[in-house]
């Protein structure tokens, strides 16, 4: 297939009722750096930077570096580098620079290799700390580790009060907010039991460790993997988002089950039951307060906005869509999938770009400052 007719169909393909029509991105939307992991040609394990072109319909490689195993989570700082986590259960926590460069690196046989890193990590509002989740090798307990920003060495720890964290973040506060998947697993992060499946999602003090609160949905089989805090209207709530994976046994239930949980602070909901086949890929902050999140195994992204919280509307279709990161300086998303990189605005025209040649992409990207 050539790169026009690549083109042409993902614009058809994102279209969208209700907003406005999505065609190829226009030439205002400019350049952007965004950073990610990836298989390439498949056989290394890379991160690195790309560079987005939409007016040129062009994406090229800055700079790769080949890591050890698959990598998860990519976390953008500031100044132009990234932070990158291995994938579950992980081994290694790199730090790169805006030239490409190495800054920092991690190993978890530093640390005497009791435990392994969740896929995610966020840091302080003040930028001084850095919170990763993880798991005891032999106990599965769940764990946030505390590391110096400086150098990724860890300070302290907490439980996380349950088992399988993934993705942290911090409140306004600098309180902790973890979705604990609570799955049990392989030492190879393989699930297993789930008829024991205890998924939770947890508010710590970030000094003390102390448990804040806890919340938990009543079907215990569906999971929180991504959170993502919400751009509240003016005097709206502040929400956080969580996106749900259905773990259940039989398949029927798991294509039925929701896609989001809505925190408030205070209640643990589930605002619409329409159904996009149970399996959130990553959830974003969306227009209106509301957020956007990746259908992956329906190949559909999704809005949901406070104002109409029962509907769930469809607002465009990516071949096995996952990682989405919210646009710099509108209530818009960059969207990684199989074939490219999407773009999409609810006010302005939209596009999709193919990866670099040999590129498999990973489950999530950023944009970089």
């Amino acid at each position: 297939m050539n790169r026009r007719h690549f083109l042409l169909q993902l614009s058809a393909a994102l279209g969208v009722a209700a907003l406005p029509s999505l065609v190829r991105a226009q030439e205002s939307a400019g350049i952007m750096h965004v950073a990610g992991g990836w298989r390439m040609h498949e056989r290394d394990y890379q991160i690195g930077a790309l560079r987005v072109d939409w007016q040129q319909n062009a994406v090229a490689m800055q700079y790769a570096i080949t890591v050890p195993t698959l990598p998860h989570a990519i976390v953008p700082e500031p100044g132009g580098g990234f932070l990158a986590v291995a994938t579950r259960p992980g081994a290694w926590l790199m730090r790169v620079d805006a030239e490409g460069r190495l800054a920092n690196q991690l190993s978890m046989a530093d640390e005497g290799d009791a435990r392994t890193f969740d896929g995610h990590v966020i840091a302080s509002n003040d930028g001084q700390w850095l919170y990763t989740g993880e798991t005891d090798r032999k106990s599965g307990e769940g764990w946030v580790g505390v590391r110096d920003a400086r150098d990724l060495r860890k300070v302290a720890e907490h439980r996380t009060r349950g088992i399988d964290p993934h993705q942290i973040l911090v409140d306004a506060k600098g309180r902790l907010v973890i979705a604990n998947g609570g799955i049990p697993r392989t030492p190879t992060g393989a699930k297993r039991n789930l008829e024991r499946m205890d998924p939770t999602l947890v508010h710590l003090d970030a000094e003390s460790g102390e448990q804040l609160g806890v919340w938990s949905l009543r079907d215990k089989r569906l999971s929180p993997h991504h959170i993502a805090w919400n751009r509240p209207l003016e005097d709206g709530p502040v929400l956080l988002g969580i996106g749900l994976q259905a773990e259940h046994d039989d398949s029927s239930r798991r294509r039925q089950a929701p896609l989001l949980a809505v925190w408030d602070g205070q209640e643990l909901t589930i605002p619409s039951h329409m159904v996009a086949d149970g399996y959130a890929g990553d959830v974003a902050a969306g227009p209106n307060g509301g957020f956007v999140l990746t259908a992956q195994h329906a190949n559909r992204i999704m809005l949901w906005q406070p104002q109409k919280p029962a509907e769930l509307m469809t607002i465009g279709n990516v071949q096995n869509p996952c990682g989405l990161w919210p646009l710099q300086d509108a209530p818009g998303v960059a969207i990684g999938g199989d074939l490219g990189l999407a773009r999409w605005h609810p006010g302005e025209p939209a596009g999709m770009l193919r990866w670099p040649q040999g590129m498999a992409a990973g489950n999530h990207w950023a944009i970089l400052a």
